[in-house]
């Protein structure tokens, strides 16, 4: 079970399931930020966008995300993508106005913005615990996910949920027993505002996880992003290193199949690009002509609520030899590094990275 200490956060938002779905320009964006030393007296970021009209359900909040090569980068999130287009027009006016800003008791120059239109991303937040995390955490960051999104929008959350292929992954990292990377895949684009705007309530704050109490670092790490259509522009390989960071199983008829087979591999993943791909992008059924040409794999338990988990963890190396198939392959094998390979991927099994 997951709770988390009261803070003052953003109102509940009604996402209604009833509009007609659009894909959204905008996945997000950040500013950029430059220490400055000017003379002045400046508008807390916070407050900074207040200075113009705006509207309710376009007044942001701020994320900082982690700093990269010394460079302060703050993304203001709002709870729909949808309405990052007009947005835009009102950030770049008082920009125009005025761009300096404080933040974190720093003055600074707003010096750029960078704009997101990818669909797929790949999110990291820190999390500090008192004691060890026990080896059954993957329920507790699959329900955690899903009360962020309850936050912005009990209806998305819900909508999510039933859907028979989530459009989401889960993962985490050990730096230490008393600390994980708790990683996300969103595979599409309007999810990440959501994401983020029912996250920011307990950004650097105290929760508790897996009844363990812990605290979340106040910045975000969008480790990796792309898009379908760069994906499926990618060179193909003849040869295909996947290497399979967390358990990873298979559902074979009424049984659980621990070792990756080609056909289970790919055809998984066909399944899931063509779910989430555009249309012009989307492939038709194929009948794999792959072999195995090498392998180290070990099968370990996780551990789950309900009992443990079998899967394999290591390298398989498939060879194709048609160059059609090998060009499909290529672009689900990075798609994969998203999307996650096998079963329970949303639970952090069928974790996967390309060798």
């Amino acid at each position: 079970m997951t709770s988390t200490k009261e803070t003052d956060t953003p109102k509940t938002t009604n996402l209604s399931v009833n509009q007609p779905k659009t894909e959204p320009t905008f996945a997000g964006l950040s500013v950029i930020l430059r220490p400055t030393q000017i003379n002045t007296t400046p508008v807390n970021l916070s407050q900074w966008l207040q200075q113009e009209d705006i509207q309710d359900d376009i007044n942001p909040i701020w994320i900082p995300l982690r700093k990269t090569d010394g460079v302060t980068k703050i993304m203001p999130v709002l709870p729909d993508a949808n309405l990052y287009d007009n947005f835009m027009g009102m950030l770049w006016r008082q920009i125009a106005g005025s761009n300096l800003v404080e933040w974190r008791q720093r003055l600074y120059e707003i010096s750029g913005v960078e704009v997101n239109s990818d669909s797929l991303h790949r999110i990291q937040i820190a999390v500090n615990s008192v004691q060890p995390f026990p080896p059954t955490v993957a329920r507790a960051i699959h329900a955690l996910c899903f009360r962020w999104f309850a936050n912005t929008s009990p209806e998305l959350a819900e909508i999510i949920h039933q859907q028979e292929t989530l459009p989401l992954t889960t993962g985490w990292e050990y730096c230490s027993p008393k600390k994980i990377l708790l990683k996300i895949s969103l595979l599409q684009k309007e999810l990440l505002a959501p994401l983020l705007w029912g996250m920011n309530a307990d950004l650097g704050q105290e929760m508790t996880l897996a009844g363990i109490p812990c605290r979340m670092e106040g910045w975000i790490d969008i480790t990796q992003t792309t898009s379908f259509e760069k994906i499926a522009q990618l060179p193909a390989q003849n040869t295909i290193d996947l290497r399979f960071l967390s358990p990873t199983s298979f559902k074979q008829v009424k049984n659980v199949q621990p070792f990756p087979l080609p056909d289970l591999v790919f055809n998984g993943l066909l399944r899931r690009w063509n779910i989430f791909a555009p249309e012009a992008l989307k492939f038709p059924k194929v009948e794999w002509n792959v072999i195995i040409s090498g392998y180290e794999l070990k099968t370990y338990a996780m551990k789950m609520e309900g009992g443990a988990e079998i899967g394999a963890e290591g390298l398989v190396r498939y060879k194709f030899a048609d160059s059609e198939q090998a060009r499909i392959a290529t672009i689900l094998a990075h798609f994969a590094i998203f999307a996650g390979i096998g079963r329970k991927t949303a639970m952090g099994m069928g974790q996967v990275e390309i060798a």
